[in-house]
């Protein structure tokens, strides 16, 4: 009889229950690498705002040493650091948290210096894959928007006036189901995908190989996926409008004058809570990626593996009963 297949209910309570069980430790991994990346993350969004706290912060320091009547300084390049943060911390983040996650699912020992060696392990992979991801991303949205501009210029060049067919409902029709075919495709990319980070981590695979591994695993569980990257996303929407309204419109609707201890405890608390999503958002995929190694009949040689014990923290699987 095959397995059952996983729900999001029994995914997100195992994933809560292990980090309970290992919160000192899941702790530290926040700290030490997500909490850094949301908060690099929360400083870029101030960065894009004029008369942004930073600029103003300098701009104080500078008049405090000097009476010259100094500039805003131009930031694009500098803002180009907070990605490189985020992306550094991030994969350092999803190794760590990936290793814990499925060590402490079979009971074996967790440990924060065998996590760490095992983020430094995975790191180069880890980023081989993500930059694996992003290359075939971009070149399917080129490919789209070039069938636009081609198009586009096909209407010009045989005489019929461009501007109003952009203002035509029917010709904007077009577009629309072009940008919803693409928008479909993403996301069935990103469900087939989504057990990338825990197939390096675990597996060693990585690059083009980790993903054709992805997709076999999520395969007969997509829906569970669509469900669970929809709940985490919309938890993310909710965190994302609070910071833009109680931070980003509240600092933009003053007088620029907005860098004091209140603006940075909020942008702190914002990402307290975004680091949190993240930590349960990672410990959850890898909980999916051994459920769907489950039910694709791999559980057996995961638990005989080393002594062919189960440690006493072991968290049941419904299908240990068809698989052992």
């Amino acid at each position: 009889m095959a397995p059952d297949r996983p729900n999001l209910w029994r995914i997100l309570s195992d994933s809560s229950g292990i980090i309970s069980a290992h919160s000192l430790h899941f702790s530290a991994l926040s700290i030490l690498f997500i909490f850094p990346s949301s908060l690099a993350s929360a400083v870029y969004t101030l960065l894009s705002l004029p008369n942004n706290p930073l600029q103003t912060l300098y701009l104080r320091l500078l008049s405090i040493f000097s009476a010259a009547d100094y500039q805003i300084p131009a930031v694009g390049a500098s803002q180009l650091l907070f990605p490189l943060i985020s992306l550094f911390f991030t994969t350092f983040a999803a190794a760590s948290i990936s290793a814990t996650t499925f060590n402490a699912f079979y009971g074996r020992p967790v440990e924060l210096i065998a996590a760490l060696k095992s983020a430094l392990v995975s790191f180069l992979p880890l980023l081989a894959t993500t930059l694996a991801v992003e290359i075939v991303i971009g070149v399917i949205v080129f490919a789209f928007l070039g069938l636009i501009i081609l198009t586009s210029n096909g209407i010009a060049s045989i005489g019929f006036d461009i501007d109003y067919y952009y203002e035509n409902q029917y010709f904007l029709a077009i577009y629309m189901a072009i940008g919803v075919l693409l928008a479909a495709l993403l996301i069935y990319l990103q469900i087939e995908w989504s057990l990338s980070n825990a197939v390096v981590v675990v597996e060693s695979d990585w690059g083009l190989a980790a993903l054709k591994r992805s997709s076999y695993l999520v395969k007969g569980a997509r829906g569970i996926m669509f469900s669970f990257l929809l709940f985490f996303s919309i938890l993310a929407g909710v965190l994302g409008i609070f910071y833009f309204k109680y931070v980003l419109i509240a600092y933009g609707n003053g007088s620029g004058d907005g860098w004091n201890c209140w603006l940075v405890f909020k942008i702190v608390v914002f990402a307290g809570f975004s680091t949190l999503l993240s930590l349960y958002s990672m410990a959850a995929l890898t909980v999916f990626f051994i459920y769907c190694k489950a039910s694709h009949h791999e559980l057996h040689f995961e638990i005989h593996a080393g002594n062919g014990k189960l440690g006493d923290d072991y968290v049941p699987l419904p299908y240990d009963a068809n698989v052992v």
